[in-house]
């Protein structure tokens, strides 16, 4: 297997490891008692992220680019045979994506090219398998797999009009008929160790194609993990390569944009020295980087087709020449590895952020057996009025604790009260007024202003809404703090400061959302003009994007509110508790004076089995982090 396949493969065991020790971590957490369900729920978020974790690689280019034996030397040369159909011409006729979903058999699932009449996104019509051909593939079966590959080749000849309607035109416009995709889309499900550890490949069809799906142009490459951008040596960057760059692509990636200026070996010449096939490729480089604005180490020299044939046939000094080998390395490491690295760093501190409230009630139990057992070891040989005494400061404590209980129950109302009114702003039920407000806009304008209108409102509420909740977040976290400090100060529990939250990634990812698609709207506008259903297409693109935005900022919302709010009253249940185990002790010891040796040995067998507990904690977690810290990074990760 190649490095960038060995890569994948260890990420892929890396998570499953990390999955496995998060389990155990789960099956074992009852036996701590404080905080278990809180625990259990949040490191059960943990499991379920990292299941469904992948990482994303987009193919782009414009056709006969060699993008497709790209995909055949990059992913599947293990197979020893040329899976994925690589042609002259045009072989990728619509959007591809390629993966492996456990638990479901092998297939092809094919959407038809007349679904493009319809207005729902291509999100919304995954939901109806009806709609879908499916076509099953066998396990090891590699000739049924590289037809169902081939499948996504053909095409199909309309009528000029009825071409048009779906978004077609022919090249000459005196052709009475146009060839046309049969497919709309297609997602390959075959099981490959690869594709089994997480990969999921985009390979895209060229400019006209990514032009006129909304859900390629606004999700499916600007969310891919990399973008790898395929030109051909032969044919240097064309118009069109530059308009794919410029308008899908620079916008959207930094360090996951990887050039290939593939086809390198049209440019060996038995002719020519080494050296001098090398200074032809070198300058080519230097051309492609200039006319893309990027730096030349961007720009990876290949030939895709060398490399296989190299691979199949063990030939390391054409594996050598074929350059193929760096694609991978940066690939591997570029790619994979920071991904890795971002997860290992978000899961470590979400980990520690989960386990740690649960340490703390611990801690402070242990401490108050302690406080306890040296409070009760000062009652020896003291006679029955410094018994009644300590009774009495103990009750006083209780009654002062009680009014701050009652002071962090109003709080608590205020900020539930807060809560409930940012909620409102997140809920789905906003969000649907405003779409719906939106989608009338759209469907009654018939020129370019009034969809731009439509879409800025949109985004503008949203907006609003996400500084409305960042506010309420930020005087729940002040008032949370002021409960803070004030029971560390009146009540000795040991707390830090509430963790703040603010929702500016989310106002950031609307913001990105709101230029994409206002950048793209006018040139769509342009080639869609009278045509209502692929503009509504495209907006309803948009307003699902929308809308994950707007969800995924209500579930940090709450699960924020249950981090801020979650430690403070575990802190005083257990305190609540301390201070009954301390009444108690003294009761006991006011109505028998025999029982305080008893009392002091029953708190010292307590504080040990906290002390066991405590030390079991730690073993429990240490699985865990020794898998996260392996790879996490102790620089500063920008994406939280």
């Amino acid at each position: 297997m190649a490095v960038l396949g060995e890569r994948i493969a260890s990420y892929g065991d890396w998570r499953r490891d990390l999955v496995a020790a998060l389990r155990r971590y789960v099956e074992r957490v009852a036996d701590l008692e404080p905080g278990e369900s809180a625990v259990r729920a949040g490191v059960g978020e943990l499991i379920e992220r990292l299941a469904t974790e992948r990482v994303s690689i987009a193919l782009v280019a414009e056709f006969s680019r060699g993008k497709s034996e790209l995909l055949n030397a990059l992913f599947f040369s293990d197979s020893k045979e040329r899976i994925v159909p690589s042609s002259a011409g045009r072989t990728t006729m619509c959007p591809t994506e390629i993966g492996f979903e456990p638990g479901r058999a092998g297939s092809i699932r094919l959407l038809p090219i007349e679904t493009r009449r319809r207005s729902e996104s291509l999100r919304e019509l995954r939901d109806f398998p009806e709609i879908w051909e499916e076509f099953a593939i066998p396990d090891g079966d590699a000739e049924t797999l590289r037809a169902a590959f081939a499948m996504v080749q053909q095409t199909r000849v309309l009528g000029r009009q009825a071409a048009a309607a779906l978004g077609f035109g022919g090249d000459d416009e005196d052709d009475d008929f146009v060839e046309i995709p049969r497919w709309r889309h297609a997602v390959v499900n075959f099981h490959h160790p690869v594709l089994a550890q997480g990969l999921v490949l985009i390979d895209t069809p060229g400019l006209n194609a990514i032009g006129a799906e909304p859900e390629l142009t606004l999700r499916l490459i600007p969310e891919s993990d990399a973008v790898v951008f395929v030109l051909a040596a032969d044919t240097g960057v064309t118009a069109s390569d530059l308009e794919v760059w410029r308008r899908y692509i620079s916008i959207h990636h930094g360090l996951g944009r990887f050039v290939v200026l593939n086809k390198i070996d049209g440019l060996w010449d038995e002719l020519r020295t080494p050296g001098e096939i090398d200074a032809e490729i070198a300058r080519q480089v230097e051309a492609v980087a200039a006319a893309l604005g990027i730096e030349p180490t961007r720009v990876f020299p290949v030939s895709a087709q060398k490399g296989l044939v190299a691979r199949i046939q063990g030939d390391a000094q054409l594996l050598a020449r074929s350059r193929i080998k760096r694609l991978e390395a940066a690939l591997a490491s570029e790619l994979v590895g920071r991904q890795q690295e971002i997860i290992a760093n978000k899961i470590l501190r979400e980990f520690e952020a989960v386990v740690s409230a649960q340490r703390t009630v611990l801690a402070a139990r242990r401490r108050g057996a302690l406080e306890q057992a040296a409070e009760l070891e000062g009652l020896r040989g003291r006679n029955i009025g410094r018994v009644q005494y300590m009774q009495s400061r103990i009750q006083g404590e209780r009654s002062e604790f009680e009014s701050s209980l009652r002071r962090l129950h109003g709080v608590r109302a205020v900020c539930s009260k807060h809560a409930r009114a940012a909620l409102e702003r997140l809920g789905g039920r906003r969000f649907e007024g405003a779409a719906d407000a939106a989608r009338t806009q759209v469907a009654a304008s018939h020129f370019l202003p009034g969809l731009r209108a439509a879409s800025m409102t949109l985004f503008a509420q949203l907006r609003d809404d996400l500084s409305a909740a960042d506010g309420v977040a930020t005087e729940i976290g002040t008032l949370m703090a002021t409960m803070y400090r004030d029971f560390s100060r009146d009540h000795g529990i040991a707390l830090g400061l509430p963790v703040l939250m603010s929702l500016r990634r989310h106002r950031d990812e609307l913001d990105r959302i709101e230029k994409v698609h206002l950048r793209h709207l006018g040139a769509l506008w342009l080639v869609s003009f009278g045509r209502r259903e692929l503009m509504q297409r495209f907006f309803e693109t948009v307003l699902k994007q929308a809308e994950d935005v707007r969800r995924s900022a209500g579930r940090e919302f709450q699960s924020w509110l249950r981090t801020v709010l979650g430690p403070l009253e575990a802190h005083v249940r257990e305190h609540q508790s301390q201070l009954r185990r301390r009444l108690e002790s003294i009761d006991r010891v006011v109505e028998a004076a025999d029982s305080l040796e008893e009392r002091i040995a029953e708190i010292v067998q307590l504080r040990l089995a906290v002390e066991q507990r405590l030390e079991f904690a730690d073993q429990l977690a240490a699985p865990v982090r020794r898998l996260l810290r392996e790879l996490a990074s102790t620089a500063e990760v920008a994406t939280a």
